[in-house]
């Protein structure tokens, strides 16, 4: 396993789309925070009543409660990048090399499943962190209340969990179809699914049901635009809901990997 994984992260970091994946996701929040403060102050231009509205709506607080989403920004491209470095493996006879060496299915799976999940944590933590800087120098720490700061531990906690279900659902689908075309569409309709369902649900009254919601990967923090204040019960359930998800995908991928013909 170890031999695997050695060879698996030398691999990651030769290939040029980590890289590339790397550089996006420490450029795109300083463009994306350039483009929030134009559209911020072209609004105020258009008059007084205007400007109140984007000045609640386009604050630091709200850019980085952004930071982990997966239906926009960064968490959109990050499952292509997943999936196409799983699948350079696959495309390239690797994993049915690791077999003919000897090497289980499951110790395979083990081992991409870990890559991505640091690559993922890596990725995830540079955009995170850039846009929190941009946000803060171009925005300021007005909207930033020191009230809230055990839900902004929470937030972040749960929004790096919530690529360890990014990561579980990208190699579910790569090692699962063994077909790029099919792996990139399914893990990115997955991911982005998922990250919209917070949107829909917002719309309505869902305190009755507020609970079972909390389950969804990545629910707790999308809600965080809207309710910076994150319970420790939400948390908890969060956690726990990233983690069955995280763990039904992973164990469908290990499955349908051991029965696969790698012709």
């Amino acid at each position: 396993m170890i031999r695997l994984l050695k060879a698996d992260f030398y691999r990651l970091f030769k290939n040029k789309l980590v890289l590339i994946g790397f550089i996006a996701a420490a450029v795109l929040p300083l463009l994306l925070t350039l483009v929030m403060l134009a559209a911020r102050t072209f609004m105020t231009w258009l008059g007084p009543e205007y400007a109140a509205q984007v000045e609640a709506l386009l604050t630091a607080r709200v850019l980085i409660s952004t930071s982990f989403s997966f239906s926009n920004n960064f968490g959109v491209i990050l499952p292509l990048f997943a999936t196409l470095v799983i699948m350079s493996d696959v495309s390239s006879g690797g994993v049915r090399n690791k077999i003919i060496a000897g090497h289980k299915r499951h110790q395979i799976y083990a081992s991409h499943f870990l890559t991505i999940l640091i690559y993922s944590l890596l990725s995830i933590a540079i955009y995170a962190a850039m846009t929190a800087v941009w946000s803060l120098v171009f925005f300021g720490t007005s909207s930033i209340s020191s009230d809230y700061i055990v839900s902004y531990v929470y937030f972040y906690i749960l929004g790096f969990a919530g690529y360890l279900f990014v990561a579980a659902v990208t190699t579910c689908m790569s090692l699962m179809t063994l077909n790029m075309p099919a792996a990139i569409i399914s893990s990115l309709a997955i991911c982005f699914v998922i990250g919209l369902i917070p949107q829909f649900i917002g719309l309505i009254d869902y305190s009755p049901f507020e609970h079972a919601v909390n389950f969804l990967p990545n629910f707790v923090v999308a809600m965080a635009q809207m309710k910076p204040d994150i319970t420790p019960v939400a948390f908890i359930e969060g956690i726990c809901g990233t983690l069955l998800f995280a763990g039904a995908f992973y164990l469908a991928g290990v499955l349908r990997f051991n029965k696969r013909d790698l012709k």
